[in-house]
C-alpha cells in the first residue's frame, strides 16, 4: 500500500536520524516541535542517494541487471543518444519462458526488433539477466542479454549500438564478457571438468569497429590420468601464434 503523494508520514523516528534528546525523537510536524540539535548528515546522504537511484526506481538502468519481463525496461545510451526502451516479446511452455525478441524504442517510436537466438527457458518467476553494457569503449551503452546459464558458466548474446545510425547490431553470443576498460580488453573463460583443470580463456579487442581475437588459452585433458596439456596463443600482426605448449600435471597425477 502506497502513501498519497505529499503527505507527511508520521510514526517512529526515521533510523538515519536519531536526534541527540531522545525525548525529542517526534518527526516536525506529527506532534513535536524539530530537534534543535540533530545529526543532519546522514538524512542528506539519504536524500542524495534517493536522486541518483531515482532513475533505477523507474526501471532505468544503465548497467546489465536482474529484471523481471521489460515491459518495458530503459537504457540510457549516452552522449546525445538519449534514452532507449525495451520491450521483451516473451513466450512460455512447459519448461519455462523465454524471450523470443526484444523491440526497441525511442521516443514511443518503434525502432527495431531484435531476434533472440538459442535462450534456454527460464522456470517463471525467475529473471532474465539484461542490460547496458559499454562493450568498444566509445562512451555509449551496447546491450546484453543472458540467454543461457549453467553451474560455471554463462552465455550472452550482444548487440552493439551504432552511433551514425541509432540502431543496435548484433554482435553474437558468447560466454559473458568481463569489460576491461583500462586495456580495452574484453575477456572470456569458460570453466570444464577436473575441477577447473579443463578451461579456455580468450581475449578480444575492437579493432576497426570489429571484434578481434588477440590471445586465448586452452587447457584440455590428455591420455593419461592428472596430466592435461596447457596451449596459449596470442596474435601477432593478423595470425595467432602460440606462445606456450606445456604439459600440467594435476594433484591425482602420477609422477
Amino acid at each position: 500500500m502506497g502513501y498519497p503523494i505529499g503527505r507527511r508520514i508520521c510514526g517512529e523516528p526515521s533510523v538515519f536520524f536519531r536526534p541527540r534528546d531522545s525525548r525529542k525523537a517526534m518527526r516536525p510536524g506529527c506532534g513535536a516541535p524539530a530537534p534543535a540539535q540533530g545529526r543532519i548528515v546522514p538524512l542528506l546522504l539519504l536524500c542524495a542517494a534517493a536522486i541518483l537511484l531515482a532513475p533505477f526506481a523507474l526501471g532505468q538502468s544503465a548497467s546489465p541487471s536482474y529484471v523481471d519481463n521489460c515491459q518495458p525496461c530503459t537504457v540510457p545510451v549516452g552522449g546525445t543518444a538519449g534514452v532507449y526502451s525495451f520491450t521483451f516479446a516473451l513466450k512460455s511452455g512447459p519448461e519455462g519462458r523465454i524471450v523470443e525478441a526484444i523491440d526497441v524504442a525511442k521516443d514511443s517510436k518503434l525502432l527495431q526488433h531484435l531476434h533472440v537466438t538459442g535462450m534456454e527457458p527460464l522456470d517463471e518467476g525467475d529473471q532474465f539477466f539484461f542490460g547496458g553494457v559499454d562493450l568498444n569503449f566509445d562512451g555509449l551503452a551496447d546491450l546484453m542479454l543472458m540467454v543461457r546459464k549453467g553451474a560455471a558458466n554463462a552465455y550472452a548474446m550482444y548487440w552493439l549500438f551504432d552511433a551514425k545510425t541509432g540502431t543496435f547490431i548484433e554482435l553474437g553470443t558468447y560466454p559473458m564478457f568481463q569489460v576491461d576498460a583500462t586495456t580495452h580488453r574484453l575477456s572470456t573463460y569458460e570453466r570444464g571438468g577436473a575441477a577447473g583443470l579443463i578451461h579456455e580463456s580468450k581475449e578480444y579487442a575492437f579493432e576497426d569497429g570489429k571484434l578481434v581475437l588477440m590471445r586465448d588459452e586452452k587447457q584440455s585433458a590428455t591420455g593419461q590420468s592428472g596430466v592435461f596439456r596447457k596451449v596459449v596463443r596470442e596474435r601477432k600482426g593478423v595470425t595467432m601464434e602460440m606462445v606456450e605448449n606445456k604439459t600440467v600435471h594435476g594433484p591425482a597425477a602420477d609422477r
